[in-house]
């Protein structure tokens, strides 16, 4: 099983399991962007643990989940693992958060064809823009920012720029804004 086969079985588990969620990170900037490749597949989720544990005990091999969960720091959000046997593919569940750009862009999301043949809930491209200058604001991350200015210039004319505007103000993105913006409008 490959990566782009794991994210959609992995889809099909949580509309099966009626489970809240939407793709972000790069599967979601490759859809509003420039596609890249990755190592990884970044889900939002929106469930009770119990309900996270149903889902990973569906899972069949070569898809493993690491049994613990987890805190991430940066994000300030419960995670689960996900992981292909003989693969550097993984997949992370994190747990839906409550700061208030988290929950916009949860509500905000809209289904799109994530891969070839396969839909799924992904954030809007504003919400993408947002988030990757917000990581690359704080974690100093060259591809974050690549990213972003990537979505900017595919989707011009198309973005909401008081949105995005707002919440970078809000996040203390907005020099990575300005940046990213001269970038791919230049």
């Amino acid at each position: 099983m490959k990566g782009n086969d794991a994210v959609k079985a992995l889809v099909a588990a949580l509309e099966q399991l009626g489970i809240d969620y939407m793709i972000t990170g790069s599967y979601a900037s490759n859809v509003h962007g420039v596609p890249r490749s990755t190592q990884d597949a970044d889900f939002i989720i929106e469930a009770p643990p119990e309900e996270v544990s149903r889902l990973l005990a569906t899972l069949e091999p070569p898809m493993q989940a690491d049994p613990q969960m987890l805190f991430e720091t940066i994000t300030s959000s419960l995670r689960w693992v996900v992981r292909l046997d003989r693969s550097p593919f993984v997949m992370e569940l994190f747990l839906l958060n409550s700061h208030p750009f988290d929950r916009s862009r949860f509500d905000r999301r809209v289904r799109e064809e994530v891969l070839p043949g396969a839909l799924a809930w992904l954030p809007t491209a504003e919400d993408v823009i947002v988030q990757k200058l917000r990581w690359s604001a704080r974690g100093k991350r060259p591809k974050d920012f690549a990213d972003a200015c990537a979505v900017i210039g595919v989707q011009a004319g198309k973005l909401d720029w008081p949105y995005i505007e707002k919440w970078c103000a809000e996040l203390d993105a907005t020099a990575a804004l300005a940046e990213a913006r001269a970038i791919a409008e230049g």
